[in-house]
């Protein structure tokens, strides 16, 4: 299925929050990188993926640096406690300079948007996402890596690699055209963190999250 296939599929089928397993699975038809899936060495995330728990850390849901092994066992024991979730084990992203957040909603007065901004804890401590309409073409997107406070996090602090800025810029023009495309469908996209390399290194969605739109009877009866 194509992916807006795949967005009908589940909207028809009462999905709401789209955990991250299969949110990754669509994002990366789209040209966004994600982690290897069950790597067979090296240091590993285990996950259990679930619509009905999204904010997975708060129920145990998540593991790090395993073996592929130890992986697998933890997700055979999440999996006893949270049946119906999706097991996920991954290559543990280790390389990275910089954490972002790149999400896409729709705003009552603007329309469709797309954020990004410093990611991972940083959400909670810096108030630093940079906004702007979706969709957003690469020019726009790279001048909003360029701006704002978090532009010093990515031109490398205090020694500190540079980071892959063109690779940020160019998922977030990827997530606000797909974003806009589909905001008939889609409420709300989260991707957080990005892991983003150095510079000419690319990056890789550690986490994503989309919030479905209610059907149309739904929404009709909201109005």
């Amino acid at each position: 299925m194509t992916p807006r296939e795949t967005l009908e599929h589940w909207q028809k089928n009462g999905r709401k929050v789209v955990h991250e397993a299969d949110a990754k699975d669509l994002i990366q038809q789209i040209g966004i990188p994600v982690p290897d899936r069950d790597p067979a060495k090296g240091r590993c995330v285990a996950k259990l993926c679930h619509d009905d728990y999204p904010h997975k850390s708060d129920h145990g849901l998540v593991r790090l640096g395993l073996s592929p092994e130890a992986a697998k066992v933890a997700t055979d024991e999440m999996a006893q406690r949270y049946p119906g979730g999706s097991a996920l084990i991954e290559t543990m992203e280790e390389n990275s300079v910089a954490e972002w957040i790149v999400g896409c909603k729709r705003d009552d007065t603007f329309g469709p948007i797309v954020l990004a901004g410093p990611g991972g804890i940083l959400v909670e401590l810096i108030d630093a996402a940079e906004i702007r309409l979706a969709p957003a073409d690469p020019q726009t997107t790279e001048a909003m890596v360029k701006s704002g406070p978090g532009a010093r996090l990515l031109s490398g602090l205090r020694g500190a690699d540079p980071a892959d800025s063109g690779a940020l810029a160019d998922l977030i023009s990827r997530i606000s055209v797909f974003f806009a495309e589909n905001a008939d469908l889609i409420s709300e996209i989260e991707i957080n963190p990005v892991m983003v390399r150095a510079d000419g290194k690319g990056l890789v969605a550690a986490d994503a999250l989309i919030v479905l739109a209610p059907v149309a009877e739904e929404q009709g009866s909201l109005a």
